[in-house]
């Protein structure tokens, strides 16, 4: 009885009242995934990702991998409704624009856009321009997976020949067993908590300011706390890009597989027995790591 009534509950705010806001919704000012490759590229602008987790929390919700802070909630209003940040862009999910081009276009999106629209609106800026924030979820949810590859070899392009530093959980090991960075001319690591890492945001933010030059790229994988840190390095003048599980991403990519599964030897917060991560010991992974904060 339960599972027919939610199933109910979904038929009604999926394909009826997701219907009525669409003329509402299809307004908003958000980039596709394409547009939004161009802008990064024309601006070299940084970049905070939310997505529905960034909303819960700002609505007073935690999950698996942060826990409900009121802090955390207050500073992603704070960077949500930010425009004072030289060169930096907040990135909402396309989908709550239009879903039409996703696998799965009468899935998640259209029911939590209709479900929480009295909720998003008065945090989404109608006449505001935002990137998308499944830029980096490039294949799973993708309708047309014909051009994935071009769409990755758009995102390294933007590391291409320069130095960057991943700011990442301690199980995160981005990039480590693919190709990922391998066209950047340096990589460097600064290790931060697997879960709950704004708790220690301060000292995330100095160990980046200490170890890192503003000629570097940094590339943040430290879920909703890489949210808050882009905005805050772009004010100190760093550019900075939230990629997210981008890595999880580009591993499922490169498998060929129409599933999300867990990664060996990486943090895969999103499927079971995802958080089963043994310890590493590639060499080269343990060269690159310059800091650790550690819980």
């Amino acid at each position: 009885m339960i599972d027919i009534l939610h199933q109910l509950r979904h038929i009604y705010y999926a394909y009826i009242k997701a219907h009525f806001i669409y003329k509402e919704t299809s307004q908003w000012h958000i980039l596709n995934n394409w547009e939004t490759l161009d802008y990064l590229h024309q601006h070299h602008c940084s970049i905070s990702r939310f997505g529905d987790g960034e909303f819960g929390v700002i609505w007073g919700w935690g999950n698996g991998f942060q826990r409900v802070d009121e802090r955390l909630a207050a500073r992603l209003r704070e960077v949500l409704s930010a425009n004072d940040a030289p060169n930096h862009v907040n990135a909402v999910p396309y989908p709550l624009k239009d879903w039409h081009g996703l696998y799965n276009p009468r899935g998640m999106w259209p029911g939590f856009t209709a479900f929480y629209i009295d909720r998003l609106r008065p945090i989404i800026d109608a006449n505001r321009l935002y990137l998308n924030s499944m830029v980096t979820r490039f294949y799973f949810e993708a309708a047309d997976k014909s051009r994935c590859g071009e769409h990755v070899q758009r995102l390294r392009a933007l590391w291409e020949d320069r130095d960057i530093v991943i700011v990442e959980g301690t199980l995160t090991r981005s990039g480590i067993g693919n190709d990922l960075y391998d066209n950047s001319r340096s990589v460097s690591r600064i290790l931060a908590p697997a879960t709950n890492a704004f708790e220690r945001y301060d000292e995330i933010l100095s160990a980046i300011i200490g170890h890192a030059d503003k000629d570097k790229l940094i590339l943040l994988c430290l879920g909703m706390t890489a949210t808050v840190l882009a905005y805050d390095l772009a004010k100190l003048g760093y550019w900075a890009i939230d990629l997210g599980h981008l890595d999880l991403e580009y591993e499922w990519f490169l498998s060929g597989r129409g599933d999300r599964f867990a990664v060996k030897g990486k943090f895969t917060n999103e499927v079971a027995d995802g958080n089963r991560v043994a310890e590493c010991q590639d060499p080269k992974y343990l060269s690159q790591i310059i800091c650790e904060v550690n819980a």
